[in-house]
């Protein structure tokens, strides 16, 4: 079953949801603080090699919700009926291969990303613990970008509350030792989050099967249409590429912050997710946006897209505008509900100016991304990484925050140099319709 919507009946639901998972990132976060704030560190290096994986998850998840999103602009239901049976089936499969390796090579990934030896072992504990439901995250993240393309969205809030809920209920378990249970430290915060993954894909199934009425056939399953599987992979392997791209300069620029000690480590993990809160309003509409803007290519309504990004970038800028200065007036009071050092609050601060000009360009780029991303054009935005993630934020953040001594802010500076320029380049590139080539539908 399908849905009618706009911009703003999709953006807000998956707005609500971004902020959601980021709320409760905070609060698992400050929970862990008031425990030990360096467990915080330990806790946010976990979670870098985490994400790393679900960027990879994430590859096929792009590449299905486009092509579906194109076949029901095109009115094709069946090639996106075959297009979500192979997607799940992939993901599964490299799902297993993830958790497989992550479990029994964690330390061996925690000691690439030099984090201090005080933190491996806590680290550690936590890691293998979520490593072992990696192949559930693997298949929620398709099902959820499924899902939303056929228009539910407020549904995939619905199964974000409950899962966060899950979560945060453990935590405190886990942490706090109520009823006079024992300590589980981060081994237990990893409990928590598994069985919050676990309880989401049973509702994802539920949604699709019954709400959706996406009809899963157990046979289709196993059958391997490699034309199909290709056009998946000629939008989801740039997508990864980029996301991967974007990743994995995160993971340097970490590693140079974890050479700086840890507090800056600790900096770096506490203010990495307040950025998120305010780059959510733009990156919601950039999602929304792509699930438009693939249907309008799909139904070869290619004006019509063109325009749409447009609106979609104007609302973004706004959107985030507000949400950076909310932060950057109110940067006192956040820090103070992280119980911040006079240390930490004087590496973090500077960050919170420096976010004003950053954020703009981020969400010009995200925007800007996704629209090509929808259109089939997938692989200009990658190239746009490698030059510009690489050719200028690692140099110039290596250079800045260590080579001069800047710190914890030279690294950021090198963020904001590089979404600036990569979101230019990726507004040209939207700009010269090239990108109305690569629709992947007849």
């Amino acid at each position: 079953m399908d849905k009618k919507f706009s911009l703003k009946s999709l953006a807000f639901p998956i707005y609500i949801d971004m902020v959601l998972r980021l709320a409760t990132g905070l609060i698992n976060t400050y929970m862990v603080s008031l425990v030990s704030v360096d467990l915080v560190g330990a806790l946010g290096a976990g979670n870098e090699i985490f994400g790393l994986f679900v960027t990879i998850f994430n590859f096929l998840g792009v590449g299905c919700s486009v092509l579906v999103a194109q076949a029901l602009g095109a009115k094709d239901e069946n090639l996106a009926l075959r297009a979500i049976h192979i997607s799940i089936t992939f993901n599964l499969i490299l799902g297993l291969i993830c958790s497989v390796l992550v479990f029994f090579n964690s330390e061996i990934l925690l000691e690439i990303l030099q984090i201090p030896a005080p933190l491996i072992a806590p680290s550690h504990e936590y890691l293998r613990t979520i490593a072992v439901v990696f192949f559930i995250d693997a298949v929620a993240i398709v099902m959820a970008a499924i899902i939303r393309v056929y228009g539910f969205v407020k549904e995939i809030l619905f199964i974000s509350i409950v899962m966060n809920l899950i979560s945060i209920a453990g935590n405190y378990v886990a942490l706090f030792s109520p009823f006079g249970l024992p300590f589980y430290g981060l081994s237990g915060v990893g409990i928590s989050t598994a069985i919050g993954r676990i309880v989401g894909v049973f509702i994802l199934f539920f949604v699709m099967i019954k709400l959706a009425k996406i009809r899963l056939n157990f046979v289709q399953f196993f059958k391997f249409d490699l034309s199909l599987l290709r056009k998946i992979l000629s939008v989801g392997l740039p997508s990864a590429g980029e996301n991967l791209l974007w990743v994995a300069q995160y993971l340097v620029a970490f590693a140079f912050v974890a050479k700086m000690g840890e507090a800056s480590l600790s900096v770096q993990t506490i203010y990495f997710q307040i950025s998120s809160f305010i780059f959510f309003g733009g990156s919601a509409i950039s999602v929304a946006n792509e699930i438009i803007i693939g249907r309008l290519v799909g139904a070869k309504k290619m004006l019509g897209a063109y325009k749409q990004a447009f609106v979609a970038l104007k609302f973004g800028l706004i959107s985030t505008g507000v949400f950076v200065m909310l932060v950057y007036f109110l940067s006192e009071k956040i820090m103070d509900l992280f119980n911040l050092t006079p240390q930490l609050k004087e590496l973090m601060r500077p960050l919170f100016l420096l976010s004003v000009f950053l954020e703009l360009g981020r969400t010009l780029n995200i925007v800007m991304v996704n629209a090509l991303r929808a259109s089939g054009d997938a692989r200009f935005p990658m190239m746009m990484g490698v030059i510009f993630m690489w050719g200028v934020s690692v140099p110039l953040g290596y250079f800045l925050g260590i080579h001069c001594g800047i710190g914890i802010l030279g690294v950021w500076l090198g963020f904001f140099v590089d979404e600036w320029l990569r979101g230019l380049a990726n507004t040209w590139r939207w700009r010269s319709k090239k990108w109305q080539s690569k629709r992947l539908v007849a």
